[in-house]
């Protein structure tokens, strides 16, 4: 069943045929909303307004029909134009019949793409709904980067509400540099294809530096044309904070949070491997707290803790000197310089010696404790390896308890 209205702004009746429809007589656009056919009365071309008010307030939905009679073809082509349907110039029965018939064919079609729609659309919304489930962030952008949709977890992520989202680019959320960067690797994606891996750190705004893993595809249409990208942020920050927590625990020592003993070999093998090895020297130093035993035995395992880390951050404001230091065990303690510094280690050396008599020296019993005995060795990766220089130096270290303690020995 077909609704019929005619419509006249100058409130002239139907034609006769069209008045034999039986249709509802209106003269404001907005009482068409439940009317499936208009017959507008378009004698005059002030009726091109008309048909513009019609089309502007019931859209696609209303078939419009202009009555013309004999108008000329110039404002027949202006009806069209304005949003006409149809043109009705004669007002015969059977003129009629078939511009109902070529109204309910197109009324047909409306209603079926309008169903259509609403199944894409119910699709469409169950696929957002489905994805606004997921907590990992998902996004969709144009090959402009204009984003074109994403779930709640990423609008949550950039601190947008995802009707903020559509249309804009990251330039709008992200410092130019930063943007610019993710927008180069967007348009490698999009040049090269496959999918794009990467760590990354990014700034948010009131979500501060977060680390990131966002694997990145390109999309292409239906034939084979560019449509654009899409991308997954997984937040690894807490991973990433308890790896960097695991790797301190596995090359630093609990308590004084100087590097270990597998730490310091690591990195002094590592150096000697890159260097020139006919024509680098290194130098190696074992350090030894004196008379430790007699601070654990008459003031406590407690003052000898601190003890251990006052040294370590005496001897660690030298790091900047080049020196690497390490604890190799109990109050023993590994040094290694490279370069330039292994002219001067012995220098180096000395003024840690002396920093730690002057601020860590304590009273025993047995006389002066925490301060520290030195033994020093270089050597060249050409004539011997590290553990051996470490026996040469452990042995000056010995010499220097044996004469006195609280003193540097180098090794023959």
């Amino acid at each position: 069943m077909i609704a019929i209205a005619w419509y006249s702004s100058g409130g002239m009746s139907p034609p006769p045929i069209i008045g034999s429809l039986a249709p509802v007589m209106v003269r404001d656009p907005g009482e068409l909303q439940s009317v499936s056919v208009c017959f507008l009365d378009a004698s005059q071309r002030s009726a091109v307004n008309g048909v513009l008010r019609l089309r502007a307030a019931c859209g696609d939905a209303l078939y419009l029909v202009a009555v013309t009679g004999q108008a000329g073809p110039e404002l027949q082509a202006e009806l069209f134009d304005a949003g006409a349907d149809d043109l009705l110039l004669e007002a015969g029965g059977h003129q009629v019949l078939h511009c109902l018939l070529r109204a309910r064919r197109h009324l047909t079609r409306v209603q079926a793409h309008e169903q259509c729609r609403e199944v894409l659309q119910d699709k469409l919304d169950g696929w957002q709904d489905g994805l606004d489930h997921l907590p990992t962030p998902i996004y969709l952008k144009d090959v402009d980067g204009r984003y074109l949709g994403c779930n709640t977890a990423f609008s949550n992520f950039v601190g947008s509400h995802r009707d903020e989202l559509i249309g804009r680019t990251l330039a709008d959320f992200l410092a130019k540099d930063a943007a610019d960067a993710h927008r180069e690797s967007d348009m490698a994606v999009m040049r090269d294809g496959g999918v794009l891996r990467l760590e990354t750190d990014v700034c948010i705004p009131d979500t501060g530096m977060r680390h990131i893993m966002l694997h990145k595809a390109r999309v292409d249409s239906r034939n084979g044309g560019l449509r654009g990208i899409a991308g997954v942020l997984i937040d690894i920050t807490e991973r990433k904070e308890l790896e960097a927590r695991l790797t301190a625990a596995a090359e630093r020592d609990p308590l004084t949070n100087a590097y270990n003993r597998r730490k310091f070999f690591q990195v002094a093998t590592s150096a000697i491997q890159d260097a020139d090895r006919d024509r680098s020297r290194f130098a190696v130093a074992v350090i030894d707290i004196d008379n430790f035993k007699s601070i654990n035995d008459e003031l406590g395992h407690g003052e000898g803790d601190l003890t251990l880390c006052s040294i370590v951050d005496t001897l660690r404001t030298h790091e900047d000197e080049g020196v690497l230091i390490a604890r190799a065990g109990g109050e023993e303690f590994f040094a290694f310089f490279e370069g330039e510094h292994v002219s001067m280690a012995g220098e180096i050396l000395e003024r840690m010696r002396s920093d730690i008599a002057r601020y860590c020296r304590v009273v025993t019993a047995v006389g002066a404790a925490g301060t520290v005995s030195i033994g020093l060795a270089d050597f060249s990766p050409a004539d011997e390896t590290i553990d051996h220089a470490l026996r040469r130096a452990d042995l000056a270290l010995y010499r220097a308890k044996r004469d006195g303690r609280n003193r540097l020995c180098k090794a023959d």
